[in-house]
């Protein structure tokens, strides 16, 4: 990499600003970050090994400060070569204004304020060390996938306080968090349960976890956040889904992302949901690794906004974190880009389809009604879609819906709208959310129903109708479809779409 990468911005979206820190495929790539100002962040880039003279060179990589304006300079001297993984986390301490990040089974650190050469602190023989979080007490509290542990470090009394083994045995160690109460969560990904521990000066400390009743399907948790409330939220990695866990309450809810077009990304419908973070203000933000869209949940309203990254190529979206200056920052290892969502800006489009649960019978098909207001004054398009247990990847969905709006300038007001949502006759009983996105080529909103699928009271085969519903100078047209239509009205919208690349 040199010294200095690109100083402006390579965006067309008004909501995300990106830089390009690889200007081509044999520089270090951008992988995690974590924002230490409105202007600036730290990141880690990597550079995986290739076979050179039928010799294997290693994976390696940097730590670059960015700030905005000045470009991105690497700051370890000379690069780290990795042996044992790739440093999969960064943080950065303000008040010991240290660069932490894990790299070749050790804890090691920049200080920002005395330039020089980085520092290992600890080394964790076969741990594997995955990732990191900072309590309230300033202790460094490490998930190690190698040993099954979580490790407790004070890195002011250089002490490892303590090790906590994990309930589960090979659980897959990932994600770890702090409460507003000080206590720890942890992300059993394997074992698909969320781990906690009270934090005591013993070897007897309490640790205990939590799985998911049987009509709550997770598949990968991966990383996880502790709202104001206690609540857990999470990242299902496996699936294009999200959720919560209430402790108090024992609640368990997911919820499928928001419709992501293959016009956008081919690789929309995985989703992959991964980096999870609350900003100041309690939004639950979290990056959608495959559909290449940075996410922001708020739990008050029960709304869900997407922004998409602009892009020419997938962008893989594997970081994000909420930084200073209601800034949101991210990496795009697809592009070799770092850049950032300004959660400042208002959204100018709306969905909102009231709280009542919609019945489905299986085998039938029940339309769901939604207003959707747009103050863009550009084309909006609609989509529907499940959690990852009603639409497995490459296999016929349980529950599926599909609208196709024909109207291109929606007038400035509110429009009411169908989607029509189908349950196979396969699909299992219960309730579950739906997803309803109203999207356009730089954002998208989504609203979620509760979908009660029930038994079919006369057995009856539904065909497919259309109907159209008209509102002023817009038109919606909707008719139910097999389970991947949609791909159809992707290709469809290819040719009155805003480019959105």
């Amino acid at each position: 990499m040199a010294s200095n990468v690109i100083l402006g911005s390579s965006s067309t979206n008004p909501y995300v600003t990106t830089f390009r820190i690889s200007q081509n495929s044999s520089d270090f790539t951008p992988f995690v970050l974590y924002p230490a100002s409105n202007n600036t962040v730290w990141i880690v880039t990597i550079k995986q090994g290739n076979i050179v003279g039928n010799v294997a060179e290693p994976s390696k990589a940097q730590i670059v400060n960015f700030t905005i304006g000045a470009g991105g300079k690497p700051i370890v001297t000379p690069v780290i070569t990795l042996v044992e993984a790739i440093p999969s986390d960064i943080v950065y301490d303000h008040n010991l204004t240290r660069v932490w990040f894990l790299e070749n089974n050790s804890l090691a650190y920049y200080k920002s304020t005395t330039p020089g050469n980085m520092t290992v602190e600890l080394t964790f023989t076969g741990g594997s060390p995955q990732y990191m979080t900072i309590d309230n007490k300033e202790r460094i509290w490490i998930t190690l996938l190698g040993t099954n542990q979580i490790v407790e470090y004070d890195p002011i009394g250089k002490t490892l306080v303590n090790s906590y083994s994990a309930p589960v045995a090979n659980a897959s160690l990932q994600g770890v968090t702090t409460g507003p109460d000080g206590t720890i969560w942890f992300a059993e990904t394997t074992a698909k349960r969320i781990g906690h521990i009270i934090p005591c000066l013993t070897g007897s400390c309490n640790v205990t976890d939590y799985g998911p009743p049987p009509s709550i399907e997770i598949t990968f948790p991966i990383q996880l956040a502790v709202d104001r409330g206690g609540v857990v939220w999470f990242t299902d990695h496996g699936r294009g889904q999200f959720g919560s866990f209430n402790p108090s309450t024992g609640e368990w809810r997911v919820f499928g992302i928001g419709y992501c077009s293959e016009s956008y990304n081919p690789d929309c419908p995985v989703g992959l949901p991964n980096a999870l973070s609350l900003d100041s203000n309690g939004m639950i933000w979290f990056s959608e690794h495959f559909a290449g869209r940075v996410a922001k949940y708020d739990p008050a309203a029960g709304s869900l906004t997407e922004y998409l990254v602009p892009t020419t190529t997938i962008p893989y979206i594997w970081w994000m974190r909420p930084g200073p200056g209601n800034l949101v920052w991210f990496t795009a290892f697809g592009l070799g880009d770092v850049g950032y969502v300004n959660a400042s800006l208002p959204v100018p489009i709306a969905i909102s389809a009231g709280v009542e649960t919609v019945k489905v019978e299986q085998g039938a098909t029940q339309d769901i009604i939604a207003s959707i207001t747009d103050q863009s004054g550009g084309p909006v398009y609609l989509g529907v879609s499940t959690n990852g247990h009603d639409a497995p990847f490459g296999s016929p969905p349980l529950l599926y819906g599909s609208a196709i709006p024909r109207g291109i300038e929606p007038p400035p007001n509110t429009i009411t709208a169908a989607f029509r949502v189908s349950a196979a006759w396969t699909a299992d009983l219960g309730e579950r959310y739906v997803t309803l996105t109203a999207y356009n080529a730089n954002v998208a909103v989504n609203a979620f129903v509760t979908v009660n699928v029930t038994r079919t009271s006369v057995p009856y085969v539904t065909l497919g109708f259309a109907s159209s519903i008209g509102v002023g100078s817009f038109a919606l047209y909707v008719f139910s479809q097999p389970k991947n239509s949609q791909k159809d009205q992707d290709r469809r919208k290819e040719a009155t779409k805003t480019d959105q690349r």
